[in-house]
């Protein structure tokens, strides 16, 4: 064989095995499941049951403070939330999750939500995670969902194609969605209703929310009478990063 042919060769090898090792390092990372998702997954059965029964007394009492005049709180812990998105949401909401997507979990440390999914399509099969905030905005009742990263695995994946798939989850969901960003990240701006009840004009108004020992902390206050120009005002902090807010 002559050198030239020979080179040739073994330089077509070298770089089929170099694409090969890449392809391979690829595939294992994306199937590197983040800590906390694996130690959500393998909660127990009846604990997760339990927690998520107690998510819904919670959510229920809400509710019903939600109907008196006052103020109400409720603190929902991160086990609780995942036990109803463990046992209820695929029992009660089957179709909530889009297509391929399963399993979903989330996780409060340090001040930042962290989510994943399940995600088997197309012959894929990895754990979506994303990592971010929410919080007020100094609108009323409006709530920022920042977004920081989002990861297959653990490569990063472009926000564009997260953002466009929250825009179509948003849109069958009914709600109201609009985007920002925020020093170059991207923050979903949500405007909740201020009316609780059509028939005696009750106003809710949300003024807390924020993270706390593994804890989400929502609260607010249910006023009567019509809307007026006196809307309360968030008494969180709005993060320093929101004055620089801009549409996108």
């Amino acid at each position: 064989m002559r050198p030239t042919v020979r080179r040739l060769l073994l330089g077509g090898l070298a770089t089929g095995l170099f694409a090969a090792a890449s392809l391979l390092g690829v595939f294992q990372a994306s199937r590197v499941v983040p800590a906390f998702y694996r130690k959500a997954l393998v909660a127990p059965a009846g604990a997760s049951v339990e927690d998520g029964q107690q998510f819904e007394r919670a959510a229920l009492e809400l509710h019903n403070q939600l109907h008196h005049s006052g103020r109400w709180e409720a603190r929902l812990t991160q086990d609780e939330i995942n036990g109803w998105l463990a046992t209820d949401l695929p029992a009660k909401f089957p179709q909530a999750l889009p297509s391929g997507v399963s399993e979903p979990r989330i996780a409060i440390e340090d001040g930042v939500l962290r989510v994943a999914v399940r995600y088997q399509r197309g012959g894929m099969d990895t754990v979506l995670s994303m990592a971010g905030d929410l919080y007020l905005t100094p609108q009323p009742n409006e709530i920022a969902i920042r977004v920081d990263q989002v990861r297959a695995g653990v490569i990063p994946i472009p926000l564009t194609h997260v953002l466009s798939t929250i825009d179509e989850q948003a849109a069958r969901a009914n709600v109201r969605l609009r985007w920002a960003e925020a020093r170059g990240v991207p923050v979903a701006l949500i405007r909740l209703p201020l009316a609780s009840d059509a028939v005696d004009e009750r106003r809710v108004v949300l003024d807390c929310l924020r993270f706390e020992n593994g804890r989400l902390v929502v609260g607010g206050r249910t006023v009567d009478g019509s809307p007026s120009g006196d809307v309360v005002r968030p008494s969180t902090a709005v993060q320093p990063a929101d004055k620089a807010t801009r549409q996108r």
